[in-house]
């Protein structure tokens, strides 16, 4: 799981608007890392992640210098509610809502860091830049399958009540968010996943 955490934090990176020339460089190598290692896992079988774990940590120490500066955003801030109301852990709980809010950027328009993201990962997975999400979620979910929210014990009434506590109490991280996410998008994320 901590390596598809990985790749998250430097997609979140990667587009805050804490991100630095400098720190988009680290993020994106950790990305085309983590990727084409997950690329190799999917064609060849899991039991390949033992030759890849050399690549894996240099892209975990990329990834840091980028997140150290530029921050993690709203994938963070959404799965603080999943790990402390139902114990999933951390990276579980990321990857439980990436693809979701990668989504819901998407849909708030793609221009700027988020079309340099998307480019940059249909260059990968070879295909078209508003295809990219969905593609990257089919290569992670071809490793670790995604269960819907409601297999951890989320309920439908969470969803609004976890939306209003991540826009309470998460704003450190949310201000690192690509586009500001209102109450209603954080609950629709919660709600495309239950």
């Amino acid at each position: 799981t901590r390596r598809r955490d990985l790749a998250m934090e430097s997609m979140e990176s990667a587009l805050s608007g804490k991100a630095t020339p400098f720190t988009r460089l680290f993020s994106y190598k950790a990305i085309e890392m983590l990727v084409r290692g997950y690329q190799k896992m999917r064609a060849e079988g899991l039991d390949v992640r033992n030759g890849l774990l050399k690549d894996f940590l240099l892209a975990s120490n990329y990834a840091g210098l980028a997140f150290g500066t530029a921050g993690c955003a709203a994938v963070h801030a959404l799965s603080y509610p999943l790990g402390g109301t139902f114990h999933v852990p951390h990276g579980e709980a990321n990857y439980s809502i990436f693809i979701a809010v990668m989504k819901t950027y998407q849909q708030a328009g793609v221009h700027g860091a988020m079309e340099e993201m998307m480019a940059f990962l249909g260059d990968l997975l070879d295909c078209r830049p508003e295809e990219a999400f969905d593609r990257l979620g089919d290569l992670l979910t071809a490793i670790l399958p995604l269960k819907p929210l409601r297999e951890y014990g989320m309920k439908e009434e969470h969803i609004r009540a976890f939306a209003g506590t991540v826009l309470a109490s998460q704003q450190r991280l949310l201000g690192n968010n690509y586009v500001p996410l209102s109450e209603d998008q954080i609950a629709e994320v919660y709600a495309s996943r239950f």
